[in-house]
């Protein structure tokens, strides 16, 4: 019976990620944490456990997407070498940064930081209007690009994201192009979800112990396995849905959206104390 009501569970969770992944134009991961952690929450998984098995898994699954999004940005160029090369030293050292900073805090605050962070992401879809935020020059300095490559790595992790969130809003705002700053962020992708998910791995396996079906370190396989052929192909339903719609529109609905799942992780929080 476990095995039947986490299976459905996770698949109808998988379609909704995929969709709204694929409808909003999200990397996945601010759309795949929330949705696994209720799901391993009503599966009936260790309760303080849940936040670090739920970024654990979602950067597993954000990898081999990724792998597929970076080739195809690869082959038709929107890639900025010279930044992708550059930051990515200091994008490892921040998730490393970032991986133990996540095995060594409770899920209530790294629910907590996850509420924070969605919150304040669906306010600038909701507030801000295109091209407000802009810098007068065209250059990212060295000491910049150090700076944004370890906050970038370092916050990925116990977010459980891609880095897009925050490095394509950070690349627009030094007037790079959508397609190259989406392009190069996707290379990033790969670093963030490689090497995060296997410390996230080695942190649970090695230190914290993990004992839960269907998981090894903080990665739940039966997660991965059911997300990873699903959410691709509702992801191309939510995208052909996403032409019907204007882009401020979506916009704005990738707000409330965000907005939701952070005031429902703040019910979360609130019910835990």
């Amino acid at each position: 019976m476990f095995e039947i009501n986490t299976i459905f569970l996770l698949l109808v969770f998988g379609c909704l990620s995929g969709f709204f992944a694929g409808l909003l134009g999200a990397g996945g991961g601010m759309i795949i944490v929330p949705l696994l952690f209720f799901a391993f929450k009503l599966a009936g998984y260790n309760s303080e456990i849940l936040m670090h098995l739920a970024v654990g898994t979602s950067l597993a699954i954000i990898f081999p997407t990724s792998i597929i999004s970076a080739y195809t940005h690869y082959k038709i160029g929107n890639l900025d070498k010279d930044l992708l090369k550059y930051c990515s030293i200091f994008i490892f050292f921040g998730i490393i940064l970032g991986s133990i900073f996540t095995s060594n805090i409770n899920t209530t605050h790294l629910l907590s930081l996850f509420a924070v962070y969605t919150f304040i992401s669906g306010l600038f879809f909701l507030l801000f209007k295109k091209n407000k935020l802009r810098n007068k020059g065209n250059e990212m300095s060295k000491v910049s690009r150090t700076i944004y490559g370890l906050i970038t790595g370092f916050l990925s992790v116990p977010l459980g994201i891609g880095g897009a969130a925050i490095m394509v809003p950070i690349m627009k705002f030094y007037n790079y192009s959508i397609k190259t700053a989406i392009g190069t962020c996707a290379h990033f992708g790969i670093i963030i979800s490689l090497t995060g998910f296997i410390s996230m791995f080695i942190s649970g396996y090695y230190f914290a112990e993990i004992n839960e079906p269907y998981t090894l370190g903080y990665i739940n396989f039966l997660g991965f396995m059911i997300f990873i052929p699903v959410t691709l192909p509702m992801a191309r339903v939510g995208a052909r849905f996403s032409s019907k719609i204007k882009k401020e529109k979506l916009n704005k609905i990738y707000g409330v959206v965000l907005i939701i799942i952070s005031v429902r992780a703040f019910y979360e929080i609130f019910i835990s104390i």
